[in-house]
């Protein structure tokens, strides 16, 4: 038996912990060491020597993203794609159409200051599905527009001529503010609204294996008005990283559970002996299969009954006929930086094929691309026959 057989499978002692405290201020800085030392750690082999480190990242895809940025050259633009089954990080870009910018703000995939406008709507629904308060066929009236956020009309519904009714799938694919503010407000309550917050991983920390701040909520809880902008994602007090965006997006496909990302698939040490491989994925329950289920029909109306359906008109032809695909607008003017925020977060499979992903636009003053279609055509390169197996290639 060689030594390098031996030695494979040995626990050395590496975790996700130790990687984090090494390689993330090079990811904030958007490099990518082809080595690194993990100081501190003993065994028969020097584990202070430099190990070789090899990304999770999907080199076809991150290029795909790369050029589209650079094709539609947004005032500031971020894609990121994760492996819902690994928690690995597939693709990680962003881009400023100034190219100065973005030296100042770092990896824009870990900045949290983004507002997180209707995204935050996918805590809402998660809590108000997995607390019996409502299903995708529960239908909810209101009155005003579906953009706009009134106490009359959250706090003091009245039936009149105006008054339109959607179910709680219309409600999510179309964005209904007054709906979802009152579900969180009346329904479900500030405490409870809080508490799914904080299992979709807000005001926390991910176990994962680079440091990044996760996206913050900052409200009174007894608070109704602050509790119905929350829930409706009308305010600039919640906010998100695109990375933790694309995580939102895997518990719909992960039958409730959220998982923590990765970007280092291994460390290689001397005679090319796997000292570290991720293998186990930190998952944790957010709520049960079937509200995840009914999460994922919900997103799934978003494309072709929604927000994104002009976007996605005519998508599922021909290669792409059997590539599901869901996810949730949002957006909302922000001050760092100063623009209008743009988000599409999502996924798409097609059987053993999955992907969860965040895409933001920020444009200053003209619009360049919308999240919408950059997505559809991340999904139609990822999707596409004549690419190997991404099934494969994210395992």
């Amino acid at each position: 038996m060689s030594l390098v057989d031996s030695e494979k499978g040995r626990n050395w002692g590496i975790t996700e912990q130790h990687i984090a405290q090494v390689i993330s201020s090079s990811v904030r800085l958007k490099a990518f060491p082809d080595s690194i030392s993990i100081p501190g750690l003993s065994g028969p082999l020097n584990l202070s020597d430099p190990l070789t480190v090899k990304y999770t990242l999907d080199p076809d895809l991150q290029l795909e993203a790369i050029r589209l940025l650079k094709k539609y050259n947004p005032d500031y633009g971020v894609f990121v794609a994760i492996s819902p089954d690994t928690g690995h990080i597939l693709a990680m870009a962003d881009s400023t159409r100034d190219g100065h910018d973005g030296a100042n703000h770092g990896n824009l995939s870990l900045v949290n200051t983004f507002p997180a406008a209707s995204i935050s709507k996918i805590i809402t629904a998660v809590a108000a599905l997995n607390e019996h308060k409502a299903n995708g066929s529960t239908v909810i009236p209101f009155n005003g527009k579906s953009t706009s956020l009134y106490k009359r009309n959250v706090f003091n519904h009245k039936k009149n001529k105006w008054t339109r009714n959607f179910t709680l799938d219309q409600a999510f694919a179309n964005s209904v503010n007054t709906i979802f503010g009152r579900l969180g407000a009346i329904e479900l309550g500030g405490e409870t609204m809080l508490e799914y917050a904080y299992r979709l991983g807000f005001n926390g920390q991910f176990a994962s294996d680079i440091l990044f701040e996760n996206g913050r909520i900052e409200i009174d809880p007894n608070d109704p008005w602050q509790v119905a902008q929350m829930s409706a994602g009308y305010t600039t007090n919640n906010t998100l990283s695109p990375l933790h965006a694309a995580i939102l997006a895997t518990t719909a496909l992960n039958g409730g559970k959220v998982v923590a990302p990765v970007i280092v698939a291994s460390l290689i040490g001397p005679y090319g002996i796997p000292l570290y491989v991720h293998e186990q994925p930190a998952l944790s329950v957010v709520m049960s299969d079937s509200s995840s289920r009914q999460l994922k029909k919900m997103m799934q109306t978003t494309i072709t009954q929604g927000s994104a359906r002009t976007s996605f008109r005519g998508f599922h032809k021909g290669a792409m006929a059997n590539v599901n695909v869901g996810g949730k607008t949002g957006s909302l003017t922000g001050f760092k930086p100063r623009g209008k925020y743009d988000w599409f977060v999502g996924f798409g499979e097609n059987g053993d094929q999955k992907i969860a992903f965040a895409m933001l636009c920020i444009n200053k003053e003209k619009w360049y691309v919308k999240s919408t279609r950059f997505a559809r055509e991340i999904l139609e390169f990822y999707f596409a026959p004549q690419n190997k197996s991404n099934s494969e290639k994210s395992a």
